[in-house]
């Protein structure tokens, strides 16, 4: 009956969090401006001929069939206007300002679908805003303020407490799935599992390492030592980042801290630098805030969960 006792001391421990959980936090802000701020720049720094260009066949009226004429940039239209950009810059705008954070989070939720279904310069950014904005709409369902950034408002109904946590619960184990699979699937690969991918992306001639950075690398790769810790140190860092985010609260902090560094990383090689603001976005988020109880830190908390659960077996 063990499994059936700690099943229900998890269950416990989710609903005293539940209790702790600060609905209104400016966590959740901080990340969603900075994927706003992503998406933001694709959408100020890229040409639209190059964002509507066609790829793999698919035409400009491709991008608006079917259930993807919902998006913003295809209102009125068969194919993708432009005016839908300067639409959705104003929207990313708001988002950053932090202005009713609650309905704006829809709308952010809605550029980010647009940008998924009807651009054309994928970097897999967008795959990971559409799922990260969308369960931003319940994480601040709870988020009554006026402005994002201000102090916190009087507190919301427990249901939209509730809503917000499992929101942000669904959040740490997207994300826990994005590195898990994104690790255990590059084992897969002969060239991630002999350890000489990074010597390959380095000199890649579109992706690779440019410039002082570049040269650095080149030589370290250019060593089968230094290629292979490159190459599995990715690995283990990505499946790392999963753990941290399936493990109590307290841990979270370093799953954000292996995010920022990953991505810092792949930016600075690989020039992905709205990849990466999307991917820490997400990470600031499902960090989430719990409110300190009795004074006591997660810590000791836990420690006293511990002792509670050693006597009930006793």
């Amino acid at each position: 009956m063990t499994p059936i006792r700690d099943l229900h001391a998890a269950f416990n421990a989710l609903a005293a969090n539940l209790e702790r959980f600060d609905g209104q936090s400016v966590r959740p802000q901080v990340g969603r401006s900075i994927i706003a701020l992503a998406q933001l720049m694709t959408l100020a720094l890229t040409t639209w001929p190059n964002l509507t260009a066609d790829v793999l066949g698919r035409t400009a009226e491709g991008y608006c069939a079917g259930p993807r004429s919902i998006s913003l940039f295809c209102l009125g239209s068969a194919a993708p206007q432009e005016s839908g950009r300067w639409i959705a810059m104003v929207v990313c705008a708001l988002v950053i300002s932090g202005v009713y954070p609650r309905w704006t989070s829809i709308l952010q939720a809605w550029v980010a679908i647009s940008m998924a279904v009807s651009l054309s310069l994928p970097d897999g950014g967008e795959a990971v805003a559409v799922f990260s904005c969308a369960l931003l709409i319940g994480v601040l369902l709870p988020n009554g303020k006026t402005f994002g950034w201000g102090r916190s408002a009087p507190a919301e109904r427990p249901v939209l407490i509730a809503v917000g946590y499992a929101a942000s619960l669904a959040l740490c184990l997207q994300i826990a799935g994005i590195y898990f699979e994104s690790g255990l699937a590059k084992l897969a690969v002969a060239d991630w599992s002999n350890g000489s991918a990074m010597y390959y992306i380095v000199r890649d001639p579109m992706f690779g390492g440019v410039g002082p950075l570049g040269s650095v690398l080149a030589a370290v790769t250019a060593n089968p030592l230094g290629s292979a810790v490159l190459t599995w140190g990715t690995i283990l860092a990505e499946c790392s980042i999963a753990v941290a985010f399936l493990l109590p609260h307290r841990f979270k902090r370093y799953g954000l801290l292996g995010v920022i560094v990953l991505h810092a990383g792949i930016a600075l090689i690989m020039g992905l630098w709205s990849f990466a603001l999307v991917m820490v976005g997400t990470a600031v988020v499902a960090s989430y805030d719990l409110r300190p109880r009795d004074g006591r830190d997660d810590a000791e908390l836990e420690v006293d969960t511990d002792v509670a659960r050693e006597r009930s077996t006793a």
